[in-house]
C-alpha cells in the first residue's frame, strides 16, 4: 500500500470529523476510510483519533500529526500544479473566520466571485467575534477584531474600521436629533455585546482633536448586529454600528445618519495567519482576497 495514500485519508478525515464525510469527498466506503486509518495507527504506533458513533477528534499525538502532514500535502499540491502546467495552481481546502458583520455584509457578498475565479478551492467560512485558537480549531486565516492576542501569529492590518450613528426616521420625529454625543444620555442606544469580553461596546466620537466615548444605556442589546439593526429600522433606538451594515438602509431611507460632523471608528481588524500557512500559494491568495476588502471599511 502506498503510505501517502493512508496520510491523505487522515487528513480529509480530521478536516471532516466524521469517516463517512470523509469517504464523501473521497469518493470511497466509510469502511475504507476507518481501515485506512487503522492501518496509519498501527504503522505509526499511536491512536491518532477518539472514535465515537458520529464524530471523530484527534488526539494529542493526532493534532501534530495533523498539522506536519497538512502542511505537507499543501506543498506538493502547489508543486504538482506548477510542475504540470496548469493555469491555476490553487487548490484543496480553506479554513477562514471572520467577524460576524464582516462576514455577513463584506465576506460574503464579495466571496462568489472570487471563487469564480478559483474553482479549484473548498472553502468553510465560520462567523463568530471571538479570538479563535488557529491552531487547534485548524483555521488557515482569520479576521480578528481588535489586538492579536498570540505573538506567533502574523496579522496584517485592515484600513480603519469606520462607524455611524443612526436611527428612524419615525424614532428621531418622536425623540427628537441628537447634535451632540452628550444628548445621547437622552435616548434610548441599542447596546452591542462584545465576544471577547461580554460587555458592551462603547461608542467613540472624535472632532478636531477632541475624543468623546458614550457609554450606550437601553433596554435592548444583543450581540448580533443583525438584530440590532432591526431594531433600529423599527424605531427603537440609536444604533452605531460599522458603514457597510447601515449603507443600504441609509440609501433606502429606513435610517438617517446622526452626528455626522463626529468621526467614529471601532476596533482595528488584521488578517491573521500563522508563520508557516503562508508558504501555501492558496494561502497567499486568500490572504489578498480578504485585505482586498478593506476598501469597503
Amino acid at each position: 500500500m502506498d503510505p501517502f495514500n493512508d496520510i491523505s485519508t487522515f487528513v480529509r478525515a480530521a478536516e471532516a470529523g466524521n469517516f463517512t464525510r470523509a469517504a464523501r469527498v473521497l469518493r470511497i466506503t466509510p469502511s475504507a476510510v476507518s481501515k485506512s486509518v487503522a492501518r496509519l495507527e498501527a504503522e505509526l504506533g499511536v491512536r491518532l483519533f477518539h472514535r465515537s458513533p458520529r464524530q471523530i477528534t484527534l488526539t494529542s499525538d493526532g493534532e501534530t500529526f495533523f498539522d506536519v502532514c497538512r502542511q505537507g500535502m499543501t506543498a506538493i499540491e502547489d508543486a504538482r500544479s506548477r510542475l504540470v502546467g496548469e493555469a491555476q495552481p490553487w487548490r484543496g481546502k480553506l479554513r477562514l473566520c471572520v467577524p460576524v458583520s464582516f462576514g455577513q455584509y463584506v465576506v460574503a457578498p464579495a466571496l462568489s466571485e472570487w471563487l469564480e475565479a478559483h474553482p479549484g478551492l473548498d472553502v468553510e467560512l465560520m462567523l463568530t467575534d471571538r479570538h479563535v485558537d488557529m491552531t487547534a480549531e485548524r483555521f488557515d486565516l482569520a479576521v480578528m477584531l481588535g489586538e492579536v492576542p498570540d505573538s506567533r501569529l502574523v496579522a496584517r492590518p485592515l484600513p480603519t474600521h469606520r462607524f455611524l450613528t443612526v436611527a428612524a426616521p419615525a424614532y428621531l420625529r418622536k425623540q427628537g436629533v441628537p447634535d451632540m454625543p452628550e444628548a445621547l444620555t437622552r435616548h434610548t442606544c441599542l447596546q452591542y455585546e462584545e465576544a471577547n469580553s461580554g460587555q458592551f461596546r462603547t461608542w467613540s466620537f472624535s472632532k478636531n482633536g477632541h475624543q468623546h466615548h458614550h457609554f450606550p444605556v437601553g433596554h435592548l442589546a444583543s450581540d448580533h448586529v443583525a438584530v440590532l439593526l432591526a431594531l433600529a429600522e423599527g424605531g427603537r433606538g440609536i444604533l452605531q454600528a460599522p458603514c457597510y451594515v447601515v449603507a443600504p438602509a441609509l440609501e433606502a431611507g429606513r435610517l438617517v445618519a446622526v452626528l455626522s460632523d463626529f468621526d467614529s471608528v471601532g476596533a482595528p481588524l488584521s488578517v491573521v495567519f500563522e508563520k508557516s500557512r503562508h508558504a501555501s500559494e492558496r494561502n497567499r491568495i486568500a490572504v489578498e482576497f480578504l485585505l482586498s476588502l478593506g476598501r469597503w471599511l
